[in-house]
């Protein structure tokens, strides 16, 4: 169970405020998508944005409370930055490239980024999660992702 600690709560409170701002503007524009059959292609972000919108309530009401760790000390505020950065190119680079190739770059050089330095480890990871991504969404759900000019030859 969480105590009670002195210190700063705020960026407790404002990172799920944040995030609730992100999934708010990630739902309306899934609204733009079209219903095709009983699960189309807002099913899956409805999913996530449940249970994230749900899981940042929960920490913003223990931040209130005062329960838990209080904020760290502030640290490696580029890197963070340097990150923000990189989520944006990635979400650029799916419309551009597609998700199944933009996915593979990004979760290879974060990997690499947060510190881990085993290559074929890196890319079995990346590659494993292109495989279930694939499979469980494109064939299982038929949700279609963006497959990008240098794919589409192959996946159509």
């Amino acid at each position: 169970m969480p105590t009670k600690a002195p210190g700063n709560y705020l960026g407790n409170f404002l990172i799920p405020l944040v995030l609730l701002g992100i999934i708010g503007i990630y739902f309306v524009e899934t609204l733009s998508y079209g219903q095709q059959e009983d699960v189309g292609p807002a099913a899956v972000p409805y999913l996530w944005m449940a249970f994230s919108s749900g899981f940042c309530v929960f920490l913003m009401i223990m931040a209130t409370l005062k329960k838990g760790k209080p904020d760290p000390v502030a640290g490696r505020i580029g890197f963070v930055a340097i990150a923000l950065l990189w989520l944006s190119l990635y979400l650029i680079a799916i419309q551009a490239i597609g998700y199944f190739v933009s996915s593979f770059v990004f979760l290879s050089v974060s990997i690499y980024g947060l510190g881990y330095r085993r290559l074929p480890m890196i890319a079995l990871i990346s590659a494993g999660w292109l495989v279930f991504s694939y499979v469980v969404f494109y064939r299982l759900l038929y949700i279609p992702l963006p497959v990008g000019p240098i794919l589409s030859p192959i996946l159509g």
